[in-house]
């Protein structure tokens, strides 16, 4: 990671990271005081993670011991892991996303991203691309979510007013771009398409319905590596650049707002650290975090003081005082 971060005035225009829940006055605003292991009980290459409203329970996209795809949920007490769902559907599944009411996981899938197998065999659009899942937090079966337009879904966040899914990916035609879709299913919107983006990855969603997304190659001032503002008439705004990011980029705000957290990893060092940055007075802060190897995912929860953080090893649990 180049360790020189570009933070441009996007957020100075008024613009804010506010989680936008009932409770966010009792909610931290500050970055997180403590970050610990959780659990890395039969995880692995962990990408994108969620949290229940209430932060007792965190859902994790990995693959399992024998290298199938699936989906995860650990406890915040005392990590125990079951699986939710393993196996087809999934192909590379990259994000995930809790709904307003704790019921339902969402689950974005990036797919093979070829119309070949590993084997040179042929495959069909149904097998070789991603698009979107859904699954009750009970578990049972995983359903295809009406998505139609998303070819390869690799962020998806559910808005603050709990009624549509922002998600990232890449278009039909292999345009990568920020999408809306209603939470229950329906017609696609496209926000943005092309330029600045080149390969979008999570996404986080303010009160004000902007769309904080990451990218792993698009550059800026400080490197390759960038956070974006999008809002809803398509205007796309570099926030920081130079982030080093895993297999998947995550960003969250703290559950109070205003503070975002974007795990990243220093390639010439191997050195993992948070990168928070206050969106009113554009203030960064590093935390380190040693304990986390690769980090990816990071989400909190929408209704308790406390945020998930992934390595790609292993689950961490990070709190305020």
């Amino acid at each position: 990671m180049n360790t020189k971060l570009a933070v441009l005035p996007t957020v100075a225009l008024g613009l804010s990271l506010g989680c936008g829940v009932n409770v966010a006055d009792l909610l931290p605003q500050t970055p997180p005081t403590k970050v610990e292991p959780l659990t890395s009980e039969g995880l692995h290459n962990i990408g994108g993670v969620a949290s229940s409203p209430d932060g007792e329970t965190f859902y994790a996209l990995a693959f399992d011991d024998d290298n199938r795809p699936g989906v995860f949920r650990a406890m915040a007490s005392d990590g125990q892991v079951e699986p939710l769902h393993v196996g087809e559907p999934l192909l590379y599944p990259s994000d995930i996303a809790v709904s307003c009411d704790g019921s339902r996981v969402f689950v974005s899938d990036m797919g093979l991203g070829s119309s070949t197998s590993e084997f040179g065999e042929d495959l069909t659009p149904e097998t070789s691309m991603g698009g979107i899942h859904v699954i009750s937090t009970d578990g049972g079966e995983i359903a295809s979510f009406a998505s139609e337009g998303i070819a390869r879904a690799s962020g998806l966040i559910v808005s603050t007013d709990c009624n549509t899914l922002f998600v990232t990916g890449y278009s039909d035609m292999g345009m990568p771009a920020l999408f809306t879709v209603p939470v229950e299913g329906g017609s696609v919107s496209t926000i943005a398409e092309g330029a600045p983006l080149v390969s979008p990855t999570g996404v986080h969603v303010d009160e004000n319905n902007i769309a904080w997304v990451m990218d792993h190659l698009a550059r800026g001032d400080g490197g390759e590596g960038m956070l974006f503002a999008i809002d809803l008439d398509g205007n796309v705004s570099e926030v920081v650049s130079g982030l080093g990011m895993g297999r998947h980029g995550g960003v969250s705000l703290v559950p109070g707002g205003t503070t975002a957290v974007i795990p990243v990893r220093n390639d010439l060092t191997g050195q993992s650290t948070l990168i928070t940055a206050n969106t009113e007075t554009l203030d960064v802060e590093i935390i380190d975090t040693p304990d986390i190897a690769h980090p990816t995912g990071v989400a909190a929860a929408r209704e308790a003081p406390v945020m998930v953080v992934a390595g790609e090893y292993g689950l961490h649990i990070a709190t305020f005082d």
